[in-house]
């Protein structure tokens, strides 16, 4: 049996273009595709999508976010930080080195979905 690996990750959002903005804008990352609205992010294997919402699937969303977390491994994290500063982001965590080995620090996206950037250390 191979290693599971993560192939998507959905994030229902309330406005597909804001957060569309700010996935290409702050983080870099390039739309591969969209589809019923949806639009799609390749992420080193791995998709990223941006599902819009209702406002009833908003509030079921919302009641969710503390339990979602998504990690992106980047190769600059103050100079990611920065980018995502200055478009806007909320800082819900300052860079910190960890014990694992690597430095990380966390924003929120445009629905408050928090985002983990992570940098090796060494």
């Amino acid at each position: 049996m191979n290693t599971p690996f993560i192939r998507s990750i959905v994030l229902y959002v309330s406005d597909t273009s804001a957060s569309r903005r700010f996935y290409e804008h702050a983080l870099g990352l390039e739309a591969s595709g969209t589809n019923s609205g949806r639009v799609e992010f390749d992420v080193g294997g791995t998709r990223l999508l941006l599902h819009p919402t209702s406002v009833d699937e908003q509030d079921r969303a919302s009641a969710r976010h503390g339990r979602t977390e998504v990690y992106f491994m980047v190769d600059d994290l103050d100079a990611s930080l920065d980018r995502l500063r200055q478009e806007g982001a909320e800082v819900i965590q300052e860079v910190a080195e960890q014990p694992w080995g690597e430095r990380d620090a966390a924003v929120l996206d445009p629905d408050g979905f928090p985002l983990f950037l992570t940098q090796a250390l060494g």
